[in-house]
C-alpha cells in the first residue's frame, strides 16, 4: 500500500494532507502517483514489500496569486490547488506533466530521474482541465501531445487538440453539437495512421428522444496539418465519428450505452483488440457489460456511409453514396496522393466533413454481443484491466473488472479467433477486494474517498495496481493458497494462475513455470478427482470470512449438546437452534437451521442425536 509515506518512514509526513490522487502512471518498474500539490516517485521493487514508499518528491503549489484569483470567481478553498491531471512519458528521460492550478492550468516537464524541471512552464489551456472533477485523456504519438478537454472555466467548450511538435496546433470546430454535445472522454489509444478517442455524449440523431447519452469512438489523422484560410483553418479536416454498440441480441435489443472504461489494444487471437466497460443509465436496470471491438472493425466503419440531417425537425437518415465528394472526406492526405496535404483539399470536401461528422452505421461488438453481463449489482463497474499472457504457457486472457467501490471481479474469457470474433462463455473466477480501509482511511472521505480511479496489470510482480483517491493498493491477481489441502478446489477454480503441486498445495504459476503441476482451466477433470476431505465452506455475510473448518463445527456442536444437555437435563436429544443470536452472519451450516430473517431463525434447528451419528453437513458424514 501507497499512502504517502516516504524513505524510512511507515507514515506520511507529520502534519501533510491526506493524499488526493488524481493519475497514475507505471513506467517499466517505476509509479509516478500525480497528486494534489504533489508528484511522487514510487519504486516497485521488491514485488514482496507490504510498503510502498517513494524515493522522491516533487511539491507544485499554486501560486498566491493564482490562489486568489481563483476565490474571487467563486471557487472554495479545496479547489484552489494544483491537481495534477495530465501525467505521461514524453521521451524515455521526460515526464510530461500538467495541473489545473487553481482554475488556470499549466504543464511542465520534469526529468524521469530526479524530478528537477526542465525548461520553463508552458499553458495548460486545452492540454489540462480548469476543475479537477472533469474528465480529459491525452498521449503522445509522434512527438505531438493529443489531448481531450475542455478549454474555458465554464467548461462548455470541449475539445480534440493536437500541441507540440512540429505540426501546426489543431483543435475541433467551437460550439457544435454535431461535433460534441456535452462529452465525457474515457480513453485514448494510437493505432495505425490515427488516434481514437473513446468517449460517451448526449445523441444529437435522437434528439427526439430527450436526452439520450451514447457511447462513440472518433478518429482523428496525425498527420493532418488543417483546412484551408477559408475552410476549418487550424481545425481537424478529418475528424470522424461513430456510434460503439455493446447490446444483448433479441427481438428487442437490450443496450448498455455509458462508455465507462477502454483498455490499450491488444492481441487477442490475432486480432487488434480493445475491451471496453459500459453500463446502463442511471434511470434504467442496473447492469455493466464488457464488449470487444476490432480496431478493423473500427476503421471500416470509418469507411462506411455517413449521417446527416437536412434540416432541425427532420430525422437523421444515411448521404446516398452519390452525394459523397471524391476523393473520401475525413481521409489522411499524404505526399504521393491526389492531395498531398489535408491543407490542400477543395471546400466542398472540407465543407462536407465540417457538416458530416457522424457515421450512420455504429461499430459492432465482436461477436455482436457481451462477452460478460452482470446486472442489478449494488456497484457500477467501472474499471478494466485485461492479461492475454495468463497461466503457465502464456496463453490464457483473465479479464478483471473493477468496480467504483474497488471490488474486483475476475473471470476467464476464451476469444475466438474465428470470423465471427465471439467469445466462449466467460468463467468467473473470483471476487476480492482491494480497498484497504486500516490503511486508506475508513471516514472522512465517504463513498468518494473509496472511488477506484484506475486499475493496472503489474505482470512482473504477479499484481494488480489499484488506485484510489487517498492510497494506491498492489493485490495480488490471485489467491491460490485458498485451494490448498484440496486437489479438487484448486484444480476446479479454473483459474489460469494456480495448479496443484505434487507436495499437496495450490501454487501460483507464472509465466514459463518450469516446476511440476497440474492445471485444468477447461473444468472437464474435475469430476473424477473426488470430494475434499476435511473443509467445510459456509455460506457468510458479505465480509465473506472464508471457511469453517470441520473441527471448529464439531467441537461447537459437541459443546453445545453438553451445554443444553446439562441445563435441560435431558439425556436423549436436544433441540439447536443454530442461528440464534447469530443471525446476519451465518446464513446456513448444514441443516443446523434455515435461513434467517429479521433476526431471528426462518425455522427451529432440528433434534440432533447424541452421537451426532445421522448428521451429515456439506459432505461431513459420522463426526462421531
Amino acid at each position: 500500500v501507497f499512502v504517502g509515506s516516504g524513505p524510512g518512514r511507515l507514515t506520511p509526513t507529520e502534519g501533510a494532507d491526506d493524499l488526493n490522487i488524481q493519475r497514475v502512471l507505471r513506467v517499466n518498474r517505476t509509479l509516478f502517483i500525480g497528486d494534489r500539490d504533489n508528484l511522487y516517485r514510487v519504486e516497485l521493487e521488491p514485488p514482496t514489500s507490504t510498503e510502498l514508499r517513494y524515493q522522491r518528491k516533487l511539491t507544485w503549489r499554486s501560486n498566491p496569486s493564482d490562489i486568489d484569483v481563483c476565490r474571487m470567481k467563486g471557487k472554495q478553498e479545496g479547489e484552489c490547488r494544483n491537481f495534477v491531471k495530465v501525467l505521461l512519458l514524453r521521451d524515455e528521460s521526460t515526464l510530461f506533466v500538467c495541473g489545473s492550478n487553481a482554475f488556470n492550468p499549466v504543464c511542465a516537464n520534469y526529468s524521469i530521474d530526479t524530478l528537477q524541471p526542465l525548461g520553463d512552464n508552458i499553458s495548460g489551456m486545452a492540454r489540462c482541465p480548469y476543475d479537477p472533477k472533469h474528465a480529459n485523456v491525452a498521449l503522445f504519438s509522434d512527438g505531438m501531445l493529443f489531448t481531450a478537454t475542455v478549454t474555458d472555466f465554464l467548461a462548455i467548450d470541449a475539445v480534440i487538440y493536437r500541441s507540440l511538435g512540429d505540426r501546426p496546433t489543431l483543435r475541433t470546430v467551437k460550439h457544435d453539437s454535431k461535433w460534441f454535445k456535452e462529452p465525457y472522454f474515457v480513453h485514448a489509444v494510437e493505432w495505425g495512421s490515427h488516434v481514437y478517442f473513446f468517449f460517451r455524449e448526449i445523441a444529437m440523431e435522437f434528439n427526439y428522444l430527450e436526452k439520450v447519452v451514447v457511447s462513440r469512438v472518433a478518429r482523428v489523422c496525425k498527420n493532418d496539418v488543417g483546412g484551408s484560410p477559408r475552410v476549418l483553418e487550424k481545425q481537424w479536416t478529418s475528424f470522424l465519428k461513430a456510434r460503439l454498440n455493446c447490446s444483448v441480441p433479441g427481438d428487442s435489443h437490450f443496450y448498455f450505452n455509458v462508455l465507462q472504461a477502454v483498455t490499450g489494444v491488444v492481441s487477442l487471437g490475432g486480432r487488434p483488440v480493445v475491451l471496453a466497460v459500459f453500463s446502463t443509465p442511471s434511470n434504467s436496470i442496473p447492469g455493466s457489460a464488457v464488449c470487444a471491438f476490432d480496431m478493423t472493425h473500427v476503421a471500416a466503419v470509418f469507411e462506411g456511409r455517413f449521417r446527416e440531417q437536412k434540416s432541425p425537425e427532420s430525422i437523421w437518415t444515411p448521404v446516398p453514396e452519390d452525394q459523397v465528394p471524391r476523393p473520401r472526406p475525413g481521409c489522411c492526405a499524404a505526399p504521393g496522393m491526389q492531395y498531398n496535404a489535408s491543407s490542400a483539399l477543395p471546400d466542398d470536401i472540407l465543407n462536407f466533413v465540417k457538416t458530416h461528422p457522424l457515421m450512420d452505421e455504429a461499430v459492432p461488438s465482436l461477436g455482436h454481443a457481451p462477452w460478460i453481463v452482470r446486472t442489478l449489482m449494488r456497484h457500477q463497474l467501472t474499471r478494466v484491466a485485461v492479461d492475454v499472457g495468463a497461466g503457465p504457457w502464456g496463453n490464457q486472457t483473465v479479464v478483471f473488472l473493477g468496480s467504483e467501490a474497488g471490488t474486483v471481479l475476475k473471470f476467464l474469457v476464451r476469444p475466438n479467433a474465428s470470423a465471427s470474433g465471439t467469445a466462449g462463455p466467460s468463467v468467473f473466477l473470483e471476487e476480492f477486494e482491494t480497498y484497504r480501509p486500516d490503511r486508506c482511511g475508513r471516514s472522512g472521505g465517504g463513498e468518494m474517498g473509496q472511488r477506484l480511479l484506475s486499475l493496472e496489470l503489474d505482470t512482473a510482480s504477479g499484481g494488480l495496481l489499484a488506485a484510489f483517491p487517498r492510497c494506491v493498493v498492489r493485490v495480488p491477481v490471485a489467491r491460490c493458497q485458498q485451494y490448498s489441502g484440496c486437489m479438487k478446489n484448486c484444480i476446479g477454480s479454473q483459474d489460469p494462475y494456480c495448479g496443484w503441486a505434487p507436495d499437496g498445495s495450490c501454487v501460483f504459476l507464472s509465466p514459463g513455470t518450469r516446476a511440476a503441476f497440474e492445471q485444468d482451466v477447461s473444468g472437464a477433470s474435475t469430476p473424477g478427482l473426488g470430494d475434499c476431505i476435511g473443509l467445510l465452506r459456509a455460506s457468510l455475510s458479505e465480509d465473506r470470512a472464508g471457511l469453517v473448518s470441520v473441527n471448529l463445527l464439531v467441537t461447537s456442536s459437541v459443546a453445545a449438546f453438553v451445554v443444553g444437555a446439562v441445563v435441560s437435563g435431558f439425556s436423549g436429544g436436544v433441540r439447536v437452534r443454530a442461528c440464534e443470536g447469530c443471525c446476519g452472519r451465518v446464513r446456513r451450516v448444514g441443516h443446523a437451521c434455515g435461513v434467517c430473517r429479521g433476526g431471528r431463525p426462518q425455522r427451529p434447528g432440528h433434534w440432533l442425536s447424541r452421537h451426532w451419528g445421522f448428521h451429515k453437513a456439506e459432505g461431513l458424514r459420522g463426526a462421531g
